[in-house]
């Protein structure tokens, strides 16, 4: 794990120098967050944005109130001195500090951010050397960081700290700041405490720094998910069309079944159309076959005779295509196919044994060949 310090110099975020957290090692200086995309997902990233694009402000918050309604009230009590629309404007609270950051900056931030894969911490540049419940002044980068024991400030360049220095104590007649720096504008005015140190960037704080609220919210979008997954062309194409149908499968199933569902009912209604011409709707198809059966008459199937066709099978079976028989006339009619003339004979002979009458009118003999309709009369009492 690697850890890393990015500080933003100018407002378009395109110098930017970059500090890795070991001694002797130099800074380089990058024009986009894309030439950090080497970064892994244990390396840490502290990013450091100019405080013209933050301003803070001292502000206590009602822990009994959720934050959206102590941002109001905050946005409430210093809208006055806001040049532009509250609107155009990110608000971060935390503990007695109010952060107000420019919108459009941090999101195209933030999405040059998400690119990465390392933890990213983004914080006001003048917080990098922040104290416990101490004011410093910090030199770094030809600029002076001044951060209250608040966890507020601001940055200025020397030609203009002497003025700032001069509002701050008319304020404030007991600040005292711990000095991280060898100008003797500084060391001349504040001489209670020791000078420190000269601040040096791998001496930073962390843990404390970690404690800050984190301007980074990561940018979710399909590019962002591509380059994360690292996917190739044919990959995301596989992807596209397994999402497709995963989206198209249960649309089709749920045609298909209604496809189905409608050709049963139809189906169904026509098989009781066919049973009772009465049917207009089947709603309940056993409940509605029930009704008819009771409507049905009764009929004593034992006194219905059926005609002993024995004999025709025996001698005829396989010149017998066709046999129907017609219960309520008491008939049966066999379609003869290309029986011998002797074999038919013979036929006719046997059935004068049995209680039948044959109606062979529509018998035609052609080349010894028998063919056409044999009529059968029984009786059926």
């Amino acid at each position: 794990m690697s850890q890393y310090i990015a500080h933003i110099l100018s407002v378009n975020a395109d110098s930017i120098n970059v500090y890795e957290l070991v001694k002797d090692k130099n800074s380089i200086n990058i024009t986009s967050f894309d030439e950090l995309n080497e970064l892994d997902e244990s390396d840490q990233l502290l990013v450091l944005i100019p405080s013209s694009m933050v301003t803070s402000y001292e502000f206590k918050q009602n822990k009994s109130l959720s934050e959206q309604i102590n941002i109001a009230n905050f946005i409430s009590e210093v809208d006055s001195v806001f040049a532009e629309d509250v609107s155009s404007n990110e608000y971060f609270l935390h503990n007695d500090a109010a952060y107000v950051v420019d919108k459009n900056f941090l999101k195209d931030l933030n999405v040059s951010l998400s690119k990465l894969s390392a933890q990213v911490h983004v914080i006001p540049e003048y917080l990098i050397n922040i104290l416990h419940q101490e004011d410093a002044i910090t030199e770094f980068e030809d600029n002076f960081f001044i951060s209250y024991s608040n966890k507020t400030g601001f940055t200025t360049n020397l030609n203009s700290l002497e003025q700032y220095l001069e509002i701050i104590l008319n304020k404030n007649p007991n600040f005292n700041p711990v000095i991280f720096s060898s100008k003797n504008l500084l060391t001349d005015r504040f001489n209670e405490k020791p000078l420190n140190n000269l601040f040096e960037i791998y001496d930073i704080n962390l843990p404390l720094i970690k404690t800050l609220p984190n301007f980074f919210r990561l940018q979710i979008s399909l590019n962002l998910f591509i380059n994360k997954m690292n996917l190739s062309k044919h990959q995301i194409i596989l992807g596209l069309i397994s999402l497709f149908l995963l989206i198209a499968a249960p649309k089709y199933l749920i045609y298909q079944n209604n496809t189905y569902t409608n050709i049963y009912t139809s189906s169904t209604f026509d098989i009781f159309k066919g049973i009772d011409k009465d049917v207009k709707r089947v709603i309940s198809p056993k409940s509605q076959i029930d009704q008819i059966l009771k409507q049905a008459p009764s009929t004593d199937l034992s006194l219905i005779k059926l005609p002993d066709l024995d004999l025709f099978l025996k001698y005829g079976s396989k010149y017998i295509s066709d046999i129907s028989i017609n219960i309520d006339t008491s008939e049966a009619t066999m379609q003869l196919n290309s029986m011998p003339d002797f074999q038919f004979s013979v036929l006719m002979n046997n059935s004068q044994r049995f209680n039948v009458n044959i109606d062979d009118s529509d018998i035609i003999s052609n080349n010894s060949s028998i063919n056409g309709a044999l009529k059968i009369k029984y009786k059926n009492e």
